[in-house]
């Protein structure tokens, strides 16, 4: 196994570490939080330099990338903020839904939008009831004529009240079989009867998460995306993606922690030395380096995998948990680090502090995973 990147991948990595440096300072991230702004002009700078294309094909004006050097992307939009990484994440999961499942129409209707900035969208599957357990959500989709009336309710959906479509798993069939009968559809966020209401939340809070209310929303059944009933199969296929994404944003967190807490113990001195001199210091400064290390080789691992065509589920599932819950530790010593200046905004690392909890929690939470992990363990043996 090659652990080297490419000519091509450490020149992306360059290119977008400088962008964000440009354009999404700590100054500006933190104005963005403060407003509740959503960061419409950072994401339409992001287009423009390809970044909402990576998953989508040259034939609708893509440029896709391979998941290693999808994994650089996630690194670096993490490191400046989880505002930027949520206006970007749920749509490139969207089109990734599309592109494998939807239908010609849908491809062609809405992924130029997405390259060329213009078009979001927003993942919309967990409801008050049903999060770890999606099979017994009740968001429902009856069939009259050729449409499909919506009627439920979902929560913590990022990006839904700036979508223009939501990507949403409905319950098309009795739910005597929780499993089955659940179907994707793609529905206009603006269509007669869906509402959103923005929560309030710890961090990223440019980019909204909602609650969305559908009553009686009426959705064209062309706008069915793969087959009736084969909604939760959709879903599973995109989970090793997004776990080696979350894996990805922890990475990319966990790094610009260190770099703040390097940054700092070389200028900060006490009793006439900068302070990474002092072994308590410097150790804290070493356990950091060392898990973000092992979290990128977990992450780039999984991705890697992905890239070779071999199984990564288990692969995706440690990945997520070494890796956020290495970051949450870097963040935790990067505090210690700073010291009293770790609680003040200006210097950023109170911003990792707040972010960095969240990726324990989504893509199914670590001990889903665990649970996961093990099982697939026992059946390999």
């Amino acid at each position: 196994m090659d652990f080297e990147l490419t000519g091509e991948q450490l020149q992306f990595r360059k290119v977008l570490r400088s962008f964000f440096e440009q354009h999404a300072s700590i100054e500006e991230m933190a104005r963005l939080e403060e407003a509740h702004e959503f960061p419409s002009t950072i994401y339409s700078q992001m287009a423009e330099i390809g970044l909402t294309g990576l998953v989508i094909p040259e034939e609708y004006g893509g440029n896709p990338a391979d998941s290693v050097t999808l994994c650089l992307a996630v690194e670096e939009i993490s490191r400046a903020g989880a505002t930027l990484l949520m206006a970007w994440i749920p749509t490139v999961t969207c089109s990734r839904i599309i592109l494998d499942h939807g239908t010609d129409d849908q491809r062609l209707r809405i992924l130029p939008g997405v390259v060329a900035g213009t078009t979001r969208m927003a993942v919309t599957l967990t409801e008050p009831e049903a999060g770890s357990d999606l099979t017994h959500l009740k968001t429902s989709a009856r069939r009259d004529g050729d449409e499909w009336v919506i009627n439920g309710q979902k929560v913590f959906i990022t990006g839904a009240d700036t979508a223009d479509y939501l990507v949403t798993l409905v319950r098309t069939a009795d739910r005597s079989e929780p499993g089955r009968g659940l179907t994707m559809v793609l529905v206009p966020r603006k269509a007669a009867g869906v509402s959103t209401q923005p929560l309030r939340k710890l961090a990223g809070q440019g980019t909204h998460t909602c609650e969305v209310f559908f009553d009686e929303v009426r959705v064209p059944a062309s706008e069915t995306i793969g087959e009736v009933g084969d909604g939760l199969r959709v879903m599973f296929q995109l989970l090793d993606h997004e776990r080696i994404t979350c894996a990805a944003q922890s990475v990319g967190v966990a790094a610009g922690a260190l770099d703040l807490a390097l940054t700092y113990a070389r200028e900060r001195r006490q009793f006439d030395v900068p302070i990474i001199e002092h072994q308590s210091i410097a150790h804290l400064i070493a356990d950091m380096a060392i898990d973000v290390e092992m979290a990128r080789l977990f992450t780039w691992r999984a991705a890697w995998r992905l890239d070779q065509g071999l199984p990564a589920s288990l692969d995706a599932s440690m990945a997520k948990v070494a890796a956020s819950e290495a970051s949450t530790r870097i963040v935790s010593n990067g505090m210690q680090v700073l010291g009293g200046y770790s609680y003040m905004v200006e210097y950023g690392m109170e911003r990792y502090w707040r972010e960095t909890k969240l990726n324990e929690i989504v893509a199914g939470t670590n001990q889903i995973q665990r649970s996961m992990i093990a099982r697939q363990l026992g059946r390999s043996r």
